[in-house]
C-alpha cells in the first residue's frame, strides 16, 4: 500500500514490521537507501524519496522482486 503524498517521497506500507524490515534489507542490498518510519509510529512503513526516472525504476523493480519472493 502507498499512502497519498504531496511531497517528494512516498510512504510505502508493508503491512507488518517483519515485512518492512525484510523489504528494507532487500532494497539496501540493491544499493537503495530508504528510511524506516518507526520513529514516527509507523514501524511497518518505509519512506522512499522520489528520484529521477532511472532511480524510480530501480525501486519499482526491487519492490516487485521482494513482493514476488514473499
Amino acid at each position: 500500500t502507498v499512502w497519498p503524498s504531496e511531497g517528494n517521497f512516498i510512504l510505502a506500507d508493508f503491512g507488518t514490521v517483519d515485512a518492512c524490515r525484510a523489504a528494507d534489507s532487500r532494497l539496501r542490498a540493491r544499493g537503495l537507501i530508504v528510511r524506516a518510519m518507526g520513529g514516527y509510529g509507523l514501524p511497518h512503513c518505509l519512506r522512499i524519496t522520489i528520484g529521477d526516472e532511472a532511480a524510480c525504476r530501480r525501486v519499482v523493480a526491487a519492490v516487485a522482486q521482494f513482493k514476488a519472493m514473499s
